[in-house]
């Protein structure tokens, strides 16, 4: 492919975007095979990932190590190295960080669109589009390794396989459409048969929605790969922000009555109460304003283009007086 990717339909070619929220959007996985290993060249490519963590610019928790399941503790694989009367914190130790790799450990960079400029205008951009968060990581796991145990994410995920090769086997989900507040937890997790078992090759691209539980495997060969999350807003969030606006009426800041918990004949009145509090609550609710509110509060925190930083401040700034 020629050209740099810069939206969510560069994303999903040759599947048309209206295609892909009709059929898959929170509803099913869809695995997109291409036959361009090079599809993402100028979005990222190995080299670019070797030369990011060979240059020890990445500091914990810009980078980090996992194995089994869980990740490593910081101090096992960084070091903080004094410079004058300061510290540098976070410092990847690369020795350490090639051993435990060449044993089996995934290297992680979480956040990875806020170092990588092409993948810091895509995050930005479909981020725009789709108003729900966006944020980028890249996985490298060594051959013949396992990556992360059983899981499920609870945001939408997008893999954009890079380099060599990873097999995914993927289970139905135990909680459809989990929140962000249901993480998975494997104690309760009852493993089922692989819905599909499928390998990712350079060009390729994974779509899971949130809850489907996977594992990841590689082959003899290493794997680099975007992760692109997506941390959707869902009408929780708009029900919850809703709710905030009682405590602008003095009858809802007013204390249980005492006893509520304990006393059987106080606790059954709560909830006749509770109806009536409600529906006072949607009285006095101006529902257009409300939404054109929480939307403005979305758009503030969301994923902009990187502002840039020019030493020429005399072409840009007017020259102050002495």
């Amino acid at each position: 492919m020629t050209g740099r990717l810069s939206s969510f339909a560069d994303l999903l070619v040759p599947i048309q975007p209206e295609t892909f929220f009709a059929r898959y959007w929170e509803s099913q996985p869809l695995h997109v095979r291409r036959s361009e290993s090079d599809y993402y060249a100028q979005l990222l490519t190995n080299r670019d990932v070797e030369a990011t963590i060979s240059s020890g610019g990445l500091r914990y928790p810009a980078i980090q190590l996992a194995r089994g399941g869980g990740f490593f503790p910081p101090e096992t694989f960084t070091r903080t190295i004094r410079s004058g009367g300061d510290f540098f914190t976070g410092i990847p130790d690369l020795d350490r960080i090639r051993a435990e790799y060449q044993s089996g450990a995934t290297i992680s960079l979480p956040g990875f669109h806020r170092a990588w400029e092409p993948l810091g205008t895509l995050a930005a951009a479909i981020e725009a589009e789709f108003d729900h968060a966006v944020h980028a990581n890249v996985y490298i796991t060594p051959g013949s390794a396992i990556g992360f145990s059983p899981h499920y994410d609870t945001h939408e995920v997008f893999v954009l396989q890079i380099a060599g090769t990873k097999r995914w086997r993927i289970h139905k989900p135990p909680v459809p459409l989990p929140h962000r507040s249901q993480p998975f937890d494997p104690r309760s997790y009852v493993p089922s048969a692989p819905l599909s078992e499928l390998d990712l090759v350079p060009g390729d691209l994974l779509y899971l929605p949130r809850g489907f539980v996977h594992t990841t495997e590689t082959s003899e060969s290493f794997s680099v790969h975007v992760t692109l999350g997506i941390t959707v807003y869902t009408w929780i969030e708009l029900l919850t922000e809703w709710v905030q606006l009682s405590k602008h009426s003095p009858s809802f800041r007013r204390a249980l009555p005492p006893g509520f918990a304990g006393r059987e004949e106080i606790r059954r009145s709560l909830g006749d109460q509770l109806r009536r509090m409600s529906a006072e609550l949607q009285s006095i609710t101006d529902y257009n304003a409300f939404v054109d509110g929480f939307s403005q509060r979305v758009r503030s925190v969301r994923n902009g283009l990187r502002a840039k930083f020019s030493t020429d401040v005399i072409a840009t700034e007017p020259q102050a007086q002495k």
